[in-house]
């Protein structure tokens, strides 16, 4: 019986690898009627298709607009200016800012201790006044960098840069220097 059995197992093998697995042949797209309609241009056919089922079943190919979303200008800060008209401005103007820088480079880690370095820093004020993204420009001593960035991710609300009357996100470079 396994004898049989390891016969018939052995013939089948065999005859599946004559054959090799193989689909039957098409001619399709050949056969097909709209492929001789289009003279063998599939784009061609599938666009005419296209259109004329749209217009048999337009409800099919209908596209709702989905309502736009109003974006606040006062939330949108993707446009930001070098220059605005009224620049923004610390609270208290220069002097304020200067006792400000005064003060934070005040109090600095003990390893910083008796460096001096100057450390150019570049952000922008937002609409509401707010310092946002600072990145070092240049740097004399990079050990500053961190605090520097601590520096004016701490800083008190700006009144914000002016455009034409309106309030606009503007760029602000500041040099902050350390131990002098």
């Amino acid at each position: 019986m396994k004898k049989h059995f390891f016969t018939f197992l052995a013939g089948l093998l065999f005859f599946l690898g004559l054959t090799g697995f193989k689909p039957p042949k098409s001619n399709y797209p050949k056969g097909d009627i709209l492929y001789s309609k289009y003279g063998g241009n599939v784009d061609s056919m599938m666009a005419g298709e296209r259109k004329l089922d749209s217009l048999a079943r337009p409800y099919l190919y209908k596209v709702e607009e989905a309502p736009k979303e109003e974006v606040s200008s006062i939330d949108d800060e993707t446009v930001i200016l070098e220059k605005a008209q009224i620049m923004p401005e610390f609270p208290e103007g220069e002097k304020g800012l200067k006792e400000y820088i005064a003060s934070g480079t005040a109090f600095i880690p003990d390893t910083l201790v008796g460096k001096k370095a100057t450390v150019i820093v570049k952000f922008y004020v937002n609409t509401l006044g707010d310092a946002k993204n600072p990145k070092i420009i240049k740097t004399d001593d990079p050990s500053f960098e961190l605090q520097t960035i601590m520096l004016i991710d701490g800083m008190p609300k700006w009144s914000p840069g002016k455009q034409n009357g309106k309030e606009v996100n503007c760029y602000i470079t500041l040099p902050v220097k350390y131990g002098q």
